[in-house]
């Protein structure tokens, strides 16, 4: 199976406002999250890459089944995050929705959604260098 690239991309005019949610999470705490946001996306780019390029969880060729790379442009938006804090020991819970694309079906002018990937990480405060991957990626189709 040849490599699968990725890309994300800002969101599609027609895509619904990301969401946000925050648990427990104080304003300075998510600023500074914030302030690594390009590493937790490379965190997020390096993981979904991987479960695409996954021949036990993805089809392809001519396979039946979901997802399937045919199915997939390749890019990708962010369509949700979530940000929990856990107190003993300190650490963050991460989820990020990508929602990636599938070509235009017929009757429909442009991309749509295809398939949610969610991917888990865990960051611990004053380890911002360290964004890893909490648990396994949850998919669904969208």
């Amino acid at each position: 199976m040849a490599k699968f690239r990725v890309a994300r991309i800002d969101p599609p005019v027609w895509a619904t406002q990301p969401d946000l949610s925050v648990t427990g999470v104080t304003v300075a705490e998510y600023a500074a999250i914030q302030r690594h946001r390009e590493k937790l996306l490379r965190a997020v780019q390096r993981e979904v890459t991987s479960y695409l390029n996954d021949p036990r969880l993805v089809f392809d060729g001519d396979e039946d089944g979901f997802p399937h790379r045919r199915r997939l442009t390749g890019a990708y938006y962010v369509g949700g995050e979530s940000y929990i804090a856990h107190r003993a020991p300190p650490w963050f819970q991460i989820s990020v929705m990508c929602r990636f694309l599938e070509p235009p079906k017929a009757g429909v002018p442009r991309d749509d959604d295809y398939l949610g990937l969610e991917v888990w990480l865990k960051c611990v405060p004053g380890k911002w260098a360290s964004f890893e991957v909490f648990r396994n990626t949850d998919s669904s189709s969208i």
